[in-house]
């Protein structure tokens, strides 16, 4: 990650920076055996942004949003599931009884 670059893990945070126009460099999945946790990583000058959805003053429109959010989280859904198939591919025992 470049010193410029923003990493949230708030779904609806990186929907509404998707909203404004950021580019989404990439998706990161984290944990294992359970609970995954996805962090959105976006380029420079996303941090104004970032502050004004923090402090309450995020708008956009609502359509966009929604539509966003949902390949956003397709798109997180997807990483989830490459994360664990690459996960039982290292350790195929794993989750066996």
């Amino acid at each position: 990650m470049t010193s410029g670059d923003i990493s949230i893990s708030d779904l609806f945070e990186g929907a509404y920076l998707l909203c404004r126009g950021f580019h989404l460099k990439r998706i990161t999945v984290m944990g294992s055996n359970g609970r995954k946790l996805c962090t959105f990583a976006f380029g420079e000058g996303a941090q104004d942004a970032v502050d004004e959805y923090r402090q309450g003053r995020a708008t956009c429109n609502v359509a966009l949003l929604k539509f966003t959010m949902k390949n956003l989280k397709d798109s997180m859904y997807k990483k989830i599931k490459e994360a664990e198939s690459k996960e039982k591919q290292e350790c195929p025992r794993r989750g066996r009884k």
